[in-house]
């Protein structure tokens, strides 16, 4: 059996609660205004800033690796797999954790440096990455607008540093990242890439531009290395006497010249668009649905702590 002192301590728990039950309840009926008060701010605030922001579109598209079999395949580019056995795996040593396929490539790519000079080729997609620094009635660069662009470049010449005017490869490449953004869909090898700008079309024909140009990058580079690789080998045949050596590299040439073959096909070379860019009718960016009730909880719970804490300042006065 429980003694005195356990169902005192009991009694004086139950009592502190009940106390302190009652003086919520007293707070909520004194103060409810205040979370009241805030939650509208929340949504004043929340719907203000929906009319403010531009809103934009978001363009998307699931690209993955080229498939070798199947209907819809360009096939392999290689007349057979690569072994241990084969000429050019001979030629190329290395540990298996050094490989990378040109879908990794093309993701790392995708929106590099080497990409943006080849996106800056288009007048027009350079001055919609660039909308305020773009001045259609003087038909030049200009410096960005706005307060705080001026006062960092003012910054910057109190340091004797200058502000960038024109677009280059890196600010167009930093443009794009910031504006890219690459997701794994589910747990396979495809990717989902979307895109973010004010207008639908622009963002549609930017996505498609940053896809077609890091695929080109890569046919570029990959033409360059099959290219430099016969040029050699053709090279060597010339000065080789020993008849094993030059069936060996006979064999790599031909190898190679059919690899330099294939990467002339007309298919994408490092990934293949799943599903094109394609992007909704209406901006979906900002989205109201979302923005307005987080911003109605965040005024709630911001009152509900501005009464909490006005309760205990008067408790300690």
């Amino acid at each position: 059996m429980p003694d005195g002192s356990s169902s005192l301590r009991l009694g004086d728990a139950g009592g502190l609660s009940g106390r302190q039950l009652r003086g919520f309840v007293h707070t909520l009926r004194e103060g409810w205004r205040i979370p009241l008060a805030g939650a509208l701010l929340g949504l004043l605030l929340g719907a203000g800033a929906i009319r403010v922001v531009t809103p934009q579109y978001t363009a998307g598209m699931v690209v993955g690796p080229t498939a070798r079999v199947g209907a819809a395949a360009m096939g392999a580019r290689l007349p057979v797999l690569l072994g241990h056995d084969t000429p050019l795996a001979a030629a190329e040593p290395g540990p298996g954790d050094e490989l990378l396929s040109d879908f990794g490539r093309y993701l790392e790519l995708f929106g590099s440096v080497p990409v943006a000079e080849r996106v800056m080729a288009d007048a027009d997609l350079m001055r919609a990455l660039f909308p305020g620094r773009w001045d259609a009635e003087a038909g030049h660069w200009r410096p960005a607008p706005g307060v705080l662009p001026w006062m960092k470049r003012l910054f910057l010449a109190a340091v004797g540093r200058e502000d960038w005017l024109e677009p280059d490869p890196e600010r167009v490449s930093s443009a794009m990242k910031d504006r890219i953004l690459v997701e794994m869909v589910r747990s396979g090898p495809m990717r989902r890439i979307t895109l973010r700008h004010a207008d639908r079309e622009m963002a549609l024909r930017l996505l498609t531009a940053v896809a077609s140009a890091t695929d080109a990058h890569l046919r570029a580079e990959a033409a360059r290395r099959s290219a430099a690789q016969i040029a050699h080998v053709r090279a060597r045949l010339t000065g080789i006497t020993v008849a094993e050596h030059r069936r060996a590299l006979a064999d790599l040439l031909s190898e190679q010249e059919r690899v330099a073959m294939m990467i002339e096909v007309d298919l994408p070379l490092a990934a293949d668009a799943i599903v094109p860019p394609t992007a909704a009718r209406l901006p979906d960016w900002p989205n109201p649905i979302l923005v307005v009730p987080v911003t109605t909880l965040v005024g709630l719970v911001a009152g509900a702590v501005f009464l909490s804490l006005r309760t205990v300042w008067r408790a300690g006065a």
